[in-house]
């Protein structure tokens, strides 16, 4: 699906849906779509076998359960698979695998269901559903942990921090690790620890040809490094190695809020002050607007190191303007990672884009102050959020993520409740990130990439050639291509 408002996308989909499911009602063949379109048909037969090799469940549309594991995190996408895999293991990810190449279908890959663009669910094709895998292993004397695909942020790094251990990812708590590790992982330890994927050091994958691999710096060398940063476009993980870092103590974290008519002076100091922060410091600065329509600045910050440390270089922040709310104090870090998860509910309707950007520069700051006073900006985010750090200090072709060396991530996002708010909103969207563009140097595929489009290049940069080359090697149909596509060579 080519990038376009979701309210056409949607409509179309749900219409799509609805001649799928109607078929489905009145044959026990099972219609499906092919991964180039084509309607398909499974056999009795075949859908028998396919359930009775599972340790999990085979779930077709009307069987209980099939709801609940067709919704994902983004609302504005309502699809409908014709089957869904719902895996208990690994053995099941490589039946699901194995049964979708051989009959060619249109393949949608869930872990945690936080995919942006909807790519973990297909219309009328077959989810393979990893989220019942939710196991969390971790070595304190190895210093590593072993996690599942299912398994959200917030599971994860529980488990870590009972152990004095954390591994960097993300900064809402109900992000799957699956998604957001094999598109880099950005979070609020980054700037200390480096993005997830530098933290990554094995997996186990499933290559198209329905073959299960180990994946680390001695063995498939070559998978290793495209899967740190290319997304699913490779196989199915099903267990991620990370090595762990020590983190025994609170993090002093929180939000200093102000009022929209001191935000812009506030930014400007942000702006003066940020890249002389030290690497335990990560600043999220966010212009918001609520349902309704009242506009503020969020400056979300995590200090990871000492106290004293932390003291000396928030000092600065609080002078940076009057504060309608202060919260930042020492708090457990999973407490951190959680603070703002009901800004991104399950089940709303979301349109975003990100980019980096080199600076803060008084024109970029000035779109984005007027951006988010207009009209339909209402539940809409402007962030500018903070890297540069441990992030930086990575060779650009060490891993498949390229964009390493800019300090800062703008992202526009758009959200609404109401189905009927989902235009304005999104044209407001689409509108206040046309003026960022001129500024952005590289994206991040996991923030906006709907599928293979000229922007690619943007995302991945000269590690661009590899990638197809490994692509055309190990997925040459393009089975995976629901994702920031790579497409492989005719």
């Amino acid at each position: 699906m080519r990038r376009r408002d979701f309210v056409v996308s949607t409509l179309a989909i749900a219409g799509a849906g609805f001649s799928v499911r109607a078929r489905s009602a009145a044959t026990d063949d099972l219609p499906i779509l092919s991964r180039t379109g084509k309607q398909l048909l499974l056999t009795r037969a075949e859908i028998a076998e396919l359930r009775a090799g599972l340790h999990g469940s085979l779930l077709l549309n009307g069987d209980a359960g099939y709801e609940q594991a067709r919704r994902i995190w983004n609302g504005a996408f309502d699809r409908h698979p014709a089957a869904i895999i719902r895996c208990a293991d690994a053995a099941d990810a490589v039946n699901a695998v194995q049964f979708a190449a051989s009959h060619d279908l249109l393949v949608a890959v869930r872990g945690g269901g936080h995919s942006l663009p909807g790519h973990s669910v297909c219309e009328g094709g077959l989810m393979i559903d990893l989220a019942p895998m939710q196991g969390v292993s971790v070595d304190k004397a190895a210093k590593t942990a072993r996690v599942e695909p299912g398994v959200w942020l917030g599971t994860m790094d529980q488990a870590l921090q009972k152990s004095g251990f954390v591994v960097p990812a993300g900064t809402v708590s109900h992000t799957g690790v699956a998604g957001l590790s094999l598109g880099g992982g950005i979070g609020r330890l980054a700037r200390k620890f480096g993005l997830t994927i530098d933290s990554l050091v094995g997996a186990e994958l499933i290559t198209p040809d329905g073959k299960m691999r180990k994946v680390n710096a001695q063995d498939n060398p070559d998978l290793f490094w495209a899967i740190r940063g290319g997304g699913g476009n490779f196989g199915v993980v099903t267990s991620f190695e990370f090595r762990a870092h020590e983190l025994h103590s609170d993090v002093i974290a929180g939000d200093l809020v102000f009022s929209i008519d001191q935000a812009r002076g506030v930014l400007d100091y942000i702006a003066e002050h940020a890249e002389r922060m030290p690497d335990e410091l990560w600043m999220d600065p966010v212009l918001e607007c609520d349902a309704a329509g009242a506009r503020q600045l969020m400056l979300n910050v995590c200090h990871c190191g000492t106290a004293k440390a932390a003291r000396k270089d928030l000092e600065p922040l609080h002078k940076a303007g009057k504060t309608l709310r202060d919260t930042v104090a020492a708090r457990p870090f999973v407490a951190a990672q959680s603070d703002h998860d009901g800004d991104s509910p399950r089940g709303r309707g979301y349109y975003m884009n990100g980019a980096g950007v080199l600076k803060l520069e008084p024109a970029l700051l000035d779109h984005a102050y007027r951006s988010i006073q207009e009209s339909g900006a209402e539940l809409g985010k402007v962030s500018l959020t903070q890297t540069g750090g441990a992030i930086a200090r990575v060779a650009p072709d060490a891993t498949a993520f390229a964009n390493r060396s800019v300090p800062f991530n703008v992202v526009v996002r758009a959200s609404w409740d109401e189905p009927g708010k989902a235009a304005e909103r999104t044209a407001w969207q689409k509108a206040t990130w046309k003026g960022f563009e001129p500024f952005a140097r590289g994206i991040y595929a996991n923030l906006n990439l709907a599928d293979a489009d000229p922007k690619l290049i943007a995302a991945y940069g000269l590690n661009m050639k590899r990638l197809v080359d490994l692509k055309t090697q190990y997925d040459p149909t393009n089975l995976f291509h629901l994702n920031p596509n790579i497409p492989p060579r005719a």
